[in-house]
């Protein structure tokens, strides 16, 4: 008996870790209750439940004033530069079909490289929480600052990053990881995002 009920904890520790881990679209089920991970802009591939539909949007990412499309699983925009010394904001537009208020925070992982890579490829990151505010993870010192704010709209959570590169920063992917209240995650992955330079002088 002892055993079985270690199997059974282990796996819902498993399953739980991998819905974290962000399989992009991932459907969580709590008794009769369906439920659907926070949304990017995409549309959910299983369908939607009671003859719904998702809301679908292409400006789910905005750098310094700058929209693009991070609907789909993996994308790939124009490398946006940010400047070490000057101050960047990254906005996240997020949507949920329990309600935007379901949607507890969004992962920011940074420095990331490789062929289609995993969270597990970046190791400088930044977290806003609506229970625990912002954390940050940044072994190389790349941010000299990294803060967060929210704010909602009618259909939308917007989750504004605040930056100011310390550091360079070769080109990185960005992936960005949405969960809400019932433990359901929903990851997008963006090629060719991002780097931090110094800031060119003319002479």
């Amino acid at each position: 008996m002892h055993k079985r009920i270690v199997r059974i904890a282990s796996a819902i520790v498993a399953a739980l870790v991998l819905t974290l881990a962000g399989a992009n679209s991932s459907v969580h089920t709590l008794s009769d209750a369906i439920y659907y991970p926070p949304s990017f802009g995409g549309a959910y591939s299983a369908g939607f439940p009671l003859g719904g539909t998702s809301l679908t949007y292409n400006d789910g990412l905005t750098i310094n004033g700058n929209t693009y499309d991070i609907s789909k699983n993996v994308q790939t925009i124009p490398t946006v530069p940010l400047y070490v010394g000057a101050p960047a904001t990254i906005t996240v537009k997020l949507w949920d079909s329990s309600g935007t208020y379901e949607i507890q925070g969004v992962d920011m992982f940074l420095n990331v490289r490789g062929y289609n890579p995993s969270i597990g490829s970046s190791d400088t990151w930044v977290q806003y929480s609506t229970t625990t505010g912002v954390t940050v993870h940044d072994p190389h010192g790349l941010l000299g600052t990294a803060t967060a704010s929210v704010k909602y709209s009618k259909s939308f959570m917007y989750v504004i990053f605040h930056l100011m590169p310390n550091n360079p920063m070769s080109t990185s992917w960005m992936i960005f990881t949405a969960w809400d209240k019932h433990m359901t995650a929903n990851t997008v992955k963006v090629d060719n995002a991002i780097n931090f330079s110094y800031i060119p002088f003319e002479y």
